[in-house]
């Protein structure tokens, strides 16, 4: 998820929690918007519209708060630190990993055009892959696909030392194999 997205997630679910948390507010204090939302207030005088509005509040309100939580928590993997020595410490840095990533697909020599990796965070200091591949088509693509994902997971452990929570790979489009011509 890039920054943009992440920035305007937070804004919305920001802004959708407090629109919720003024409507809930307003079915304890009928004035409080008793001449700019009349309709409501028909509403809340109701028990079973009451409870009924109360609890469509309650899983926006909800909803927003799993938004912002998803929002901020999915960030870009910054670093990791593998270890701590009496000299420093180790850093490996994203991009690192993620080359680490293409280097392993285009070795396993399995008709890849082109891919794009993602690296993430997850829990207990492991990593979460994510490639996105344009294959050949003369590619056997879920035993082939099987194969990067296993030199993946091998590559990052054996060159990293960190362990590799899971490995998705998306088969975005698949090329006919053209042989060019030159004259």
């Amino acid at each position: 998820m890039n920054q943009i997205t992440r920035t305007v997630l937070i804004v919305y679910s920001f802004l959708l929690g407090l629109i919720s948390l003024v409507m809930l507010y307003a079915l304890f204090d009928t004035t409080f918007f008793g001449l700019i939302l009349s309709p409501l207030t028909t509403v809340v005088t109701d028990p079973v519209n009451k409870f009924i509005y109360l609890a469509i509040m309650l899983v926006i309100f909800a909803s927003c708060v799993v938004t912002a939580t998803f929002s901020i928590l999915s960030g870009r993997l910054s670093h990791t630190r593998i270890r701590q020595t009496d000299i420093g410490s180790v850093d490996i840095g994203v991009d690192a990993m993620e080359s680490i990533v293409l280097n392993s697909a285009k070795s396993a020599q399995v008709g890849i055009k082109s891919a794009k990796a993602h690296v993430s965070s997850a829990k207990n200091g492991a990593v979460r892959v994510r490639m996105s591949t344009v294959l050949y088509s003369n590619v056997e693509i879920p035993a082939m696909m099987a194969k990067v994902q296993e030199r993946i997971k091998k590559d990052i452990e054996k060159y990293t030392g960190i362990t590799v929570e899971s490995v998705a790979v998306k088969v975005s489009r698949v090329e006919p194999v053209v042989a060019k011509v030159e004259r």
